[in-house]
């Protein structure tokens, strides 16, 4: 006669003896003060022009965020209000100074370090040597500090926070099945998701951890965990719409799906080597060029490797539960940025490993911990793991601590990754050639920066684009028209391009020409503001003041509230006197001398301009008064007017 089953309840992990309270909080306080040691060069970095102009120095939202703006706005392709929210709170603490930033950064990525220690901790049921060291190396691996010194990853640290918390609430929640615990649970999620898109599969995470605990499965499991799912399509939305708009995902088309398993295998393979042989690591990793119709041989190894030995080793450790959680939650947090479904401008990337290393941490730290834990196999493996992770600790102190040092400005920045990865990467060159440019004022060098980017890709838009402005500076006009034709070919609806070649025609005396694209930019972009202005100047010189009136008013209209606005009164105030209107004349012209601020350069000017129309209206009073005032502020006034006017 079988057996009855009694009643099914899940299974938490079996406790060793618990260590004191005390000597827990020893070990978190030491891994703490190791981490935050390890990372003390990065408090003195700046800025980096990788991202951190679009998310911080050239972002007019942290000045005056609403919450329209931050809710509603993605940036850099990524919807995360609340990784913005952070930054606009750091603005409003140091400006741009970014100092409060990298605090900030490694304040939250301390937090996540003592975060990680509680979930291990109580996941695996106050295993002592499991926490340490899958704490330890989350605090210190090298692959962490480019989301920890790298400003633009502020994302990085707060989701992984709320992450971790919702982590440790729920298991508050599968520990005494209260169900405030999984709201909390979920409110955690939707700040994280609030974070950075990546949280999105924090309900799978969650399916993983009732696996590990041997949670029986039913229709609570499935009921509770239905708003999270529901959470994480409505997230899952608002990303790819943020990717659609800047362009992230069209970028996919441009390899075929064995391709891009060739490439998943590849970043699986070298995410795993790099847990225990952190070495060479860069801030991109290239793709092969587009062109070449078969890959190099790596890639074909890594996909029979990873087709091959993962495998093999879950079947080995079928029956080793917390080896099949550890890689399940390693791939779980992993697998969307394995570029199977979107393409970025890397292969692979550090900052991918800063949540998912957890779980490879916690298999193999539990896995040496735990004397039964073993796998068929005539070599010594547990020492050789043990060993390699006692070589590691050591290894990352000093590789995380030199690391930091890549990011200290946009100059070491891409000079590591130049040197990783040379004549490969157009952004390295490129971007590296507009810190030349616009912050060491190195201008050879910038533009050779561009030329090498250009030889590795003749179609980077963006680098004709820079190469163009930086000739335009330096008045290289024909250089520059060359470049901007280029930029024309590739993207003829580019409204700045147009504009920018309007002004290399226009320094050429090429009226029709400069106004032709001036007013084709306008239609692009009606509200384009340089370009009404541009145009207005070129209809004066070309003799169409009513044309040039028009624009200059336009201008005026696109913003009230300009303070710069003076300038075009003045100009719109030189063309009536050209048209010999000089009563309209002088009303526009005081308007440009109550705008101006004092001291400028203009004023006087603007005072000799009225002059002259008093003198047309033939008052000789007005016109000597306000010749004499721009003759005070330092215009040189024509002697033969000042004679006219009874002047000696």
């Amino acid at each position: 006669m079988p057996k009855r089953r009694g009643k099914q309840h899940q299974e938490r992990p079996k406790a060793r003896r618990p260590a004191p309270r005390g000597h827990w909080l020893l070990w978190l306080g030491a891994i703490l003060v190791v981490t935050f040691v390890t990372y003390l060069p990065s408090l003195d970095n700046g800025f980096i022009n990788w991202d951190d102009n679009a998310y911080v120095t050239e972002n007019p939202i942290l000045a005056h965020p609403s919450p329209h703006d931050l809710l509603t706005l993605p940036f850099a392709g990524n919807y995360h209000p609340l990784t913005m929210a952070s930054l606009a709170l750091n603005y409003r603490l140091s400006g741009l100074d970014p100092a409060s930033y990298h605090w900030l950064n490694l304040l939250l990525h301390l937090a996540n370090t003592a975060l990680v220690f509680l979930f291990v901790r109580k996941l695996s049921g106050d295993r002592f040597w499991t926490t340490v060291v899958t704490s330890v190396f989350f605090g210190i691996h090298p692959t962490h500090v480019e989301s920890v010194a790298w400003i633009s990853e502020r994302k990085d640290v707060l989701y992984a926070f709320f992450y971790l918390i919702a982590l440790i609430v729920y298991l508050r929640y599968l520990d005494t099945r209260r169900y405030p615990w999984l709201i909390l649970t979920l409110l955690a999620f939707v700040l994280s998701l609030a974070s950075k898109p990546a949280a999105v599969v924090l309900p799978v995470t969650l399916l993983a951890i009732d696996y590990f605990r041997r949670r029986p499965w039913g229709a609570s499991v499935v009921l509770e965990k239905a708003p999270f799912f529901a959470i994480a399509i409505i997230g899952g939305i608002f990303t790819i719409q943020a990717q659609h708009g800047a362009g992230a995902i069209a970028a996919a088309q441009l390899f075929s799906p064995f391709k891009k398993v060739l490439f998943a295998s590849y970043a699986t393979a070298m995410y795993m080597v790099k847990l225990f042989v952190p070495v060479h690591l860069s801030a991109i990793y290239p793709y092969p060029r587009i062109t070449l119709a078969i890959l190099g041989p790596k890639f074909y190894i890594a996909f029979a490797a990873v087709a091959i030995l993962l495998p093999t080793v879950v079947y080995l450790c079928r029956r080793i539960r917390v080896v099949l959680f550890g890689l399940g939650f390693f791939f779980i947090n992993i697998f969307l940025v394995l570029q199977l479904f979107t393409i970025g401008g890397s292969i692979m990337a550090d900052r991918y490993t800063y949540l998912p290393y957890v779980g490879l941490f916690f298999a193999l730290a539990w896995w040496l911990d735990e004397p039964s834990c073993s796998i068929p196999a005539r070599l010594p493996v547990k020492p050789l793991i043990a060993g390699s992770l006692l070589l590691l600790f050591p290894f990352s102190l000093v590789q995380s601590w030199r690391r930091c040092d890549v990011f200290q400005d946009p100059e070491t920045f891409w000079n590591d990754t130049i040197q990783k990865y040379p004549r490969q990467i157009v952004d390295a060159y490129n971007n590296r050639g507009n810190y030349y440019y616009r912050s060491a004022k190195r201008v050879d060098e910038a533009l050779a920066d561009y030329d090498q980017a250009l030889a590795l890709n003749p179609k980077a838009t963006r680098t004709w684009m820079n190469k163009a402005m930086v000739l335009t500076e330096q008045n290289r006009n024909d250089s520059a028209l060359v470049s901007f034709n280029h930029v024309l070919e590739l993207q003829p609806a580019n409204p700045e391009a147009l504009n920018n070649r309007g002004v290399i025609k226009y320094r050429k005396g090429d009226f029709p020409g400069a106004v032709y694209d001036y007013s084709r930019a306008i239609e692009l972009r009606p509200e384009y503001r340089d370009a009404y202005v541009n145009r207005a100047l070129a209809y004066f010189d070309a003799g169409e003041y009513e044309k040039s009136i028009a624009d200059r008013r336009r201008a005026i209209g696109l913003n009230l509230e300009d303070p710069a606005n003076y300038l075009e009164f003045g100009s719109v105030a030189e063309a009536l006197e050209r048209l010999n209107r000089p009563r309209e004349a002088i009303a526009e012209v005081d308007k440009a001398i109550q705008g101006a601020p004092r001291g400028d350069e203009r004023l006087g000017s603007y005072y000799l301009s009225r002059s002259y129309a008093w003198w047309d209206l033939r008052d000789g009073v007005k016109a000597l008064g306000d010749a004499l005032e721009a003759q005070r502020l330092g215009t040189k006034v024509p002697p033969a007017y000042l004679r006219a006017l009874g002047r000696k």
